[in-house]
């Protein structure tokens, strides 16, 4: 299967808004990569998120960040507002005057099985529409069932001028409900390197990386049970990614929980932001991993390792299907 790296948007000045949760892994490969593809096009960037600073410190490890005007997110609240208005004055929403295109981006942007997504998505991108901007949707996104969500998502369609699936279910759906103006884009994440070429550096020690979220929970117990098995048969260590970091629900939670279930040493904390590098390095040779995060197991895919992933949503065995093509 050949993936395109062309992203067919038209305007000069781009929003990227995208962001539910800081700290995801997922959302900032995905930002990571759309950055790239449009840099490569030289368009003018501006990207939303809550907390700028640790986005830049992230992101700035793979794309050059100098070029790039970051505003804060859109207020939804009266509290917000005020706060919001405090800080920036009127000037961010200047900026809304001035873009031509906004891409609303994420892993699942639009869905039942996150609480009011559709609401949040239209709110975050509702200055814009009111100026009547061009629209794009790119990502995850599923068709509503319930009454309100749909009026929302028809608002959206209204305005939208294509959407860029990664999956392929999604688009025979789309076509379905009778929105034709719709392709397969590979989820960006896949952009964040040029190749995925293997790390030099080897360790002598054996060790699998393996992840659970909340939302994974039911999987604990499974999870519990292929790291005894592996602590049983081999001298490997197990390395716990904690794919979201954000205070609240951050995956690290769940290494302790795996930490007083196995009693071991043998168990130990991969980080990621500081160093994306090392992170890769290490994760390139891994015997396996096993995670319930999609983008953990998306770019393990990627780089070809032996992968098994807890699906939790829709969404992981959707691009499980993709990834089967891309391969094949």
């Amino acid at each position: 299967m050949e993936i395109s790296s062309h992203l067919d948007i038209t305007g000069q000045k781009i929003l990227l808004v995208g962001f539910w949760w800081e700290q995801n892994m997922g959302d900032e490969l995905i930002l990571i990569g759309n950055i790239k593809l449009l840099q490569q096009q030289g368009k003018q960037i501006f990207v939303v998120s809550q907390h700028n600073d640790l986005l830049k410190q992230f992101i700035s490890q793979e794309v050059d960040c100098s070029n790039i005007t970051f505003l804060d997110e859109i207020p939804r609240g009266f509290r917000s507002t005020i706060k919001y208005l405090k800080k920036n004055g009127l000037q961010q929403l200047k900026t809304f005057f001035q873009i031509d295109t906004i891409i609303l981006w994420g892993w699942e942007i639009l869905t039942e099985e996150s609480p009011h997504s559709y609401y949040y998505r239209f709110r975050s991108i509702r200055p814009a529409l009111f100026l009547r901007k061009k629209l794009y949707l790119m990502g995850g996104i599923q068709i509503p069932k319930k009454w309100w969500n749909k009026l929302l998502f028809k608002r959206l369609l209204s305005r939208t001028i294509k959407i860029f699936s990664r999956d392929f279910e999604s688009i025979v759906c789309f076509q379905e409900y009778g929105y034709k103006n719709v392709e397969f884009f590979m989820d960006t994440s896949y952009f964040v390197k040029a190749n995925w070429e293997k790390y030099n550096h080897k360790s002598d020690q054996k060790y699998i990386v393996v992840n659970l979220n909340s939302k994974g929970e039911r999987f604990f117990d499974d999870l519990v049970q292929s790291c005894k098995n592996y602590l049983d048969t081999t001298n490997g260590i197990i390395y716990f990614v904690p794919v979201f970091a954000w205070k609240g629900d951050a995956d690290i939670r769940y290494f302790e929980k795996l930490k007083q279930q196995l009693n071991t040493d043998r168990l130990k904390v991969l980080p990621r932001i500081e160093n994306f590098e090392d992170f890769l390095q290490i994760l390139w040779w891994a015997e396996k991993i096993i995670a319930a995060r999609l983008h953990l197991f998306l770019i393990s895919s990627f780089i070809g390792l032996t992968t098994e992933v807890f699906p939790y949503q829709k969404k992981i065995n959707k691009m499980k299907a993709v990834i089967k093509q891309l391969q094949s």
